[in-house]
């Protein structure tokens, strides 16, 4: 069965379809296939409005200008292009080596688009189209001189220009320019800086969706000022360093081992198809630099997978510091005039692995300004607002919606990891949620005259990921709940409140858990990625320390702190001689803190309670720590070989913490014994294992300093946990 003709007067479109101006096709069945692959409600409620004759749109009776000559006269405003400047010409937006009919595989208008580039190639206005005609919505106001359709066109592969987002308080008013008269690729021509519609909206309850397209030699001189003087960050460099015939075997291994965990490349931009995961030349060869570079520096540590890079690095050390150091030079040019690749470049550098001969200090406070700075250029980039109704190519959407959920985990797991409040609020952005259509691997057939699109699903790609987003959720919940000033204000001292805050976001990571595929779950998870890369080993630490950061905030109110020390202020302090003065600073200096309380009011919260709560919890605790240290005793090597999260190495020294605190605040002796030997357990794998997996040496070093300056010395300690750490030490 064929797809029934758009606006066909007997089978008219759905009231999705026809408010967004798009094809529906019906040949499956109800709902219509954009609305299933978009998962929107299919409904046939709203009849089409009545079309406006044209013949009205010529003058009123007042003889006023209509619209449609209105219109005619906006795109005048495109001969302010200078003829000496081609760069800023409108043709030169058409995608790079892509035209508008291609991109939008509308074959039938070729030929009206080629007479559209005529006119912007000579700088001459195109004419309005003959059926511009917008309908009223709700009796407001609309530009009837603007084209009814528009072509599928990329936002992000526009020759010599880039794009950033009108926001709601924009300086230019979205909603006064969803008034301009676009042409029938959704753009509006200035001279150097444009209008570009991003099409599709406002729809309900979706806002209008403009972008400030901007010459790059605009921002040349800007560049310069944060272009790093004496570097080689240039595409020969890059392949003097890595040839191509490494780089396309390097890309591979990117594919298979890092996409499942990071999957913020495009596969079928880099040419790659189901049945071949290796890319031609040709498309390293039009891949930034700055990116390139990025895939090659994350794929190294995995170069002992391939047969013919393994004996390469063997006698040749791989410039993986070189690479880096490309890439951060091009990020503080290329983050002028952005485009996905400079964030999908600055997404990988932040999880560069660690130098070893660093792995044991904390990431200084850059790696949370670098978040932050990602933050910021991805909604500059507009990433955090829907776009599958927009206007540009299938593989742009899918690439954008999963740019923007890799951001939103950056951002929640580095909060709560560090301790500071997230950059990204609830409220500021609608992206829905991951689907298998965003993973779909699409490639055209083998012939260049066909058309033909073939479109893979691959779960393995998918699962890893989406798992990870949704325990990012999680962790933004518990942040919210527990870490927030106010709600750690608030909850640190109400042991109750802070049970009954806890135990939904427990039953959240119980569902989380229990959604899993039965091979990903413990303990069979080892079993199901032997031999493969261990995306689920990761996931699964990252799932347990979600689990005791719960447990971490519900563990505060059980214990009471010491009184908070006397302030003195030295330069203060009088400085005359006289017997009163001499008694007023004897009075000020009283630097003995003897008699500072210690913990001895252990617990705050009775164990022995009518429900038995707090002996639960502190079971619960107990047994969370032991369930980590034996999943880290666990890990083999297969386990430290695939990619893992550059957060990871915090979330070792969380466990750290986290066996440390059940010894501190043990409430009695027998408490004090568990906890020492959590303690000491921890310990233990943490000496073994860092050995093969430098990841934890962060969490060895936090463990070894309190050690090494002694528990009792560290930590005030109550007397029946100091008499447990001293029968231990005899």
């Amino acid at each position: 069965m064929s797809p029934r003709p758009y606006r066909s007067k007997r089978q008219r479109p759905c009231d999705q379809c026809r408010e967004r101006k798009l094809g529906c096709q019906t040949d499956g069945g109800i709902p219509c296939q954009r609305c299933r692959s978009a998962d929107l409600h299919c409904t046939f409620d709203n009849p089409p409005p009545k079309r406006i004759r044209r013949e009205s749109l010529a003058t009123d009776s007042r003889g006023k200008q209509s619209p449609h000559v209105a219109a005619s006269a906006c795109h005048d405003d495109s001969l302010l292009t200078s003829w000496d400047d081609p760069a800023a010409q409108p043709s030169h937006f058409a995608s790079r080596g892509t035209s508008v009919s291609q991109v939008g595989g509308v074959q039938q208008h070729q030929h009206q688009h080629h007479q559209q580039q005529q006119h912007a190639e000579f700088n001459i206005p195109p004419p309005p189209p003959v059926e511009g005609v917008s309908p009223a919505v709700s009796g407001h106001l609309v530009n009837v001189g603007r084209s009814a359709t528009q072509f599928v066109q990329s936002l992000d592969q526009l020759e010599g220009f880039s794009a950033q987002l009108f926001g709601a308080s924009a300086e230019s008013d979205p909603w006064l320019l969803r008034h301009c008269s676009f042409d029938d690729t959704g753009v509006k021509c200035f001279y150097k800086v444009h209008f570009r519609n991003a099409g599709g909206v406002p729809t309900t309850e979706k806002i209008p969706v403009h972008f400030m397209v901007t010459a790059d030699d605009l921002s040349a001189a800007v560049k310069q000022e944060t272009k790093i003087n004496g570097g080689d960050a240039t595409r020969e460099e890059l392949t003097r360093l890595v040839p191509h015939e490494y780089g396309q075997r390097l890309v591979s291994l990117f594919v298979k081992y890092v996409f499942p965990a990071l999957p913020i490349i495009s596969r079928s931009q880099l040419g790659l198809t189901p049945s071949c995961q290796i890319p031609e030349p040709w498309a390293l060869d039009r891949t930034p630099v700055h990116l390139l570079a990025a895939i090659y520096a994350s794929a190294l540590p995995f170069a002992a997978h391939d047969d013919y890079l393994c004996v390469l690095n063997t006698y040749n050390a791989p410039p993986v510091g070189q690479l880096w150091r490309m890439v951060y030079e091009l990020l503080a040019e290329e983050i002028h005039t952005p485009h996905l690749a400079t964030l999908q470049a600055a997404l990988l550098y932040l999880h560069k692995p660690v130098d070893e001969t660093r792995t044991s200090v904390a990431d200084s406070p850059y790696i949370w300004s670098l978040v932050g700075s990602i933050v910021g250029l991805a909604s500059s980039l507009g990433l955090h607002i829907e776009c599958r109704m927009w206007g540009i190519p299938a593989w742009e959407k899918r690439l954008r919606r999963r740019l923007w959920w890799a951001v939103y985990a950056e951002d929640k797991w580095r909060s709560l990891l560090l301790g500071r409040p997230a950059y990204i609020h609830h409220e500021e952005w609608d992206v829905s949620e991951l689907d298998s259509a965003d993973f779909v691997h699409q490639s055209r057939g083998a012939s260049s005259s066909s058309s033909a699109i073939h479109q893979v699903n691959s779960p393995e790609m998918e699962v890893p990921f989406r798992y990870l987003v949704d325990l990012s959720r999680i962790a933004e919940d518990i942040y919210s709940s527990f870490y927030t000033l106010r709600a750690s204000q608030y909850l640190s001292e109400r042991f109750s409140g802070s049970h009954d805050t806890g135990r939904p976001l427990l039953e959240k990571l119980n569902s989380w858990y229990s959604s899993l595929p039965e091979s990903f779950r413990l303990p069979n998870w080892s079993k199901s990625v032997s031999g493969l890369a261990p995306y689920p080993t990761s996931i699964h630490f990252a799932y347990l320390i979600l689990v005791i950061f719960i447990y971490r905030a519900m563990l505060r109110p059980m214990a009471r702190s010491s009184s908070p020390p006397l302030i003195f202020d030295l330069d203060e302090m009088p400085t005359t001689t006289t017997d009163a003065s001499a008694l007023a600073a004897e009075d000020y200096c009283i630097f003995d803190f003897a008699d500072v309380p210690e913990i001895g009011s252990f617990p705050a919260v009775e164990l022995s309670d009518d429900h038995g709560t707090g002996e639960t919890t502190l079971n619960a605790a107990e047994r969370c720590a032991s369930i980590v240290i034996s999943f880290t005793r666990r890990l083999t090597a297969s386990d430290f070989t695939g990619f893992w999260f550059s957060w990871s190495r915090v979330g070792f020294a969380t466990v750290s913490n986290f066996t440390m605190l059940l010894l501190v605040q043990a409430p009695n002796a027998d408490r004090a014994v568990k906890g020492k030997h959590l303690v000491d357990s921890w310990l233990r794998v943490l000496r073994c294992q860092s050995q093969s997996f430098p990841m934890m040496k962060l969490g060895l070093t936090r463990l070894d300093a309190m050690h090494w300056a002694g528990l009792a010395q560290t930590f005030v300690l109550p007397q029946h946990v100091q008499d447990v750490i001293n029968d231990v030490d005899k």
